[in-house]
């Protein structure tokens, strides 16, 4: 029987606005191409792939999962514009799909999900810089080990989202909220466990490696102490003497780094042009110091920020303006790039504060009627961490890895009433074959 011309046009619809957003994110990588933006973070990132796993003080401080991926497209591509323009337009084409399969991995039928693949591709925030995809890979990871069960997909969801935490540590509460879900839903076996659990550690031994040469502590997720303290401190600068070990294996000989940063926050407004409000830290050009020597490990980090101790107070006003940020805030680099992609992003980031809203009342909703998912749990949860925390000076890039979740949750909601997950064998048949031959 042939579907009637509404139904086709509802189908149609989001795989036009992929094509397009497709093509647009490709057009975008090669008219911006990352070799012509080389500055702030986005340099030092840069410079850490090229002198991996030897950069300093910068390298172990930063995730090392993204380093070593710079430094393997570096060596690939021998720096050639064409490839890495390539490289960068062809993980943000797929970074959408990841979400898509996800989305039909959790048994969503084929239009709901298309949406989401739809929404993701044509979110301006989502479009100049967030070309990381291990975030759905690993929801999708997720969803085969809820489906299937069983011993490999268990130990693929760990991986998938170990190396997620190791790229970008934000996702770190997704992956925790996702993975004890999963053992509650599945009960797996204590071995699968413990498997589990010894190939995550294993996966995070290079990093911590790195980070004892490095820093002279374990980290395997980059150093933390650095933005505590210069959130903590209230300061608009924060200057950094780090004295390094003595390692043969990195670095033949001591040697002392003067770090200097200051956060993106301080030269964002994030109402603008309804307000020109700033953090007050903005307003004022203070600076905290800060001696750290690596030999004894993390005790002068710890030391510095205990001794910024701050009253009630100021705790809660760190923290208001945090909140303003959450909402608010564009993201820092590409919202500064003064081109089309820049601009939308910028304009773009006022669809977060309500989108927010109406899927955390939604999810509330569901909720008071005892309807529990995956999706609207994490979801919810991660929102409440983000603005709850108040140890690090927000910023909109640290907000990313919700953009795409809200989405997804936002199509969760929208076709709940039509479109509950399939539990019936042959739903389950027919999305695992379509998951075998499209993953």
């Amino acid at each position: 029987m042939r579907r009637k011309p509404s139904k086709q046009f509802r189908s149609h619809l989001p795989i036009f606005f992929i094509v397009v957003a497709s093509c647009l994110r490709v057009f975008a990588c090669f008219q911006h191409n990352p070799l012509d933006y080389l500055w702030s973070d986005s340099l030092r990132l840069w410079t850490d792939g090229t002198h991996f796993p030897r950069a300093g003080y910068y390298g172990a401080a930063d995730p090392i999962l993204y380093q070593l991926y710079l430094s393997v497209l570096q060596h690939l591509t021998h720096n050639n514009r064409y490839f890495i323009a390539l490289a960068a337009a062809l993980m943000s084409v797929l970074m959408p799909w990841t979400y898509y399969r996800a989305a039909r991995t959790f048994g969503r039928s084929k239009t709901p999900a298309l949406w989401v693949w739809a929404l993701i591709a044509c979110t301006p925030s989502l479009l100049t810089i967030y070309h990381f995809f291990m975030e759905g890979f690993a929801l999708w990871a997720t969803a085969r080990y809820l489906r299937q069960g069983g011993t490999s997909p268990f130990l693929l969801m760990i991986v998938t989202w170990t190396l997620a935490s190791l790229t970008k540590p934000t996702v770190g509460p997704i992956a925790a909220v996702c993975v004890i879900w999963a053992c509650w839903k599945k009960h797996p076996a204590i071995r699968v466990v413990a498997a589990g659990a010894a190939l995550a550690v294993t996966l995070l031994i290079p990093s911590a490696i790195r980070t004892e040469f490095g820093l002279g502590f374990i980290a395997p997720f980059g150093n933390p102490w650095f933005i505590k303290i210069q959130h903590r401190s209230g300061a608009k600068y924060i200057h950094v003497k780090f004295y390094s070990k003595s390692s043969e294996l990195f670095h033949k000989q001591r040697y002392v780094s003067d770090v200097w940063a200051n956060s993106p926050s301080c030269d964002i407004r994030p109402l603008w042009p309804l307000s020109d409000w700033a953090l007050r830290r903005a307003l004022a050009p203070s600076t905290v110091t800060v001696s750290v020597d690596a030999d004894h490990g993390a005790r002068d980090w710890k030391s510095a920020y205990e001794g910024l101790n701050v009253g009630v107070g100021e705790w809660l006003a760190q923290w208001r303006e945090n909140i303003i940020f959450f909402f608010f805030a564009p993201s820092y680099p590409e919202s500064v790039v003064p081109q089309w992609d820049g601009r939308l992003e910028f304009y773009g980031r006022w669809l977060w504060a309500p989108l927010i809203i109406i899927v955390l009342s939604c999810n509330v909703r569901r909720f008071l009627r005892r309807q529990w998912d995956l999706i609207p749990v994490v979801v919810t949860l991660f929102t409440l961490f983000l603005l709850l925390q108040n140890v690090v000076t927000f910023e909109g890039r640290y907000r990313k890895p919700l953009e795409p979740l809200l989405l997804l949750n936002l199509v969760w909601i929208v076709a709940a009433p039509s479109d509950k997950p399939r539990e019936k064998a042959g739903a389950f048949q027919d999305d695992h074959e379509s998951a075998g031959t499209s993953g």
